[in-house]
């Protein structure tokens, strides 16, 4: 199977078993895939996190099995310019499939959906493990290990 078969979505509270199913093997996503699953995830949690409207889950699937996702917080700004700028909560590619281009075509479909909306930023509080990543795909350090992009 290729990249090109991998197909990524917005989820919403109505995929609430998505993101429990990708709750018992996050681990694989994680930097160290030894580490125990966060575990067990309540449906109405589940939804709950979903429904919420200023989460955004992003989910890269092949064959109806998570291979990557992305989590996104919208921010509310209080002062003039874009009404909202994005905060980059997570992102994890399994481990079978790094390498691959999940991780970017995540962070493209990201950005699409930032220019629909209006979005001119995206903040990530990345730790060292991901710094390379972040910073090959147009982020770039602001204020210690917080990386931004402007959109442009």
């Amino acid at each position: 199977m290729t990249n090109a078969d991998v197909r990524i979505r917005l989820i919403g509270p109505d995929d609430a078993d998505a993101l429990i199913r990708l709750a018992e093997t996050d681990n694989l996503f994680d930097e160290d895939p030894s580490v125990a699953p966060s575990g067990a995830l309540t449906y109405d949690a589940a939804r709950s996190f979903l429904g919420d409207p200023t989460v955004l889950f992003w989910l890269a699937e092949l064959g109806g099995e998570p291979v990557g996702f992305l989590h996104c917080c919208v921010q509310r700004r209080r002062n003039a310019g874009p009404w909202a700028e994005l905060l980059l909560m997570e992102m994890g590619t399994h481990v079978e499939w790094r390498r691959r281009g999940v991780g970017r075509s995540l962070l493209a479909v990201m950005e699409e959906w930032m220019r629909e909306h209006g979005m001119e930023e995206v903040w990530v509080p990345a730790n060292l493990y991901a710094t390379g990543f972040y910073e090959k795909c147009g982020f770039a350090k602001d204020e210690g290990e917080i990386l931004v992009k402007a959109l442009g």
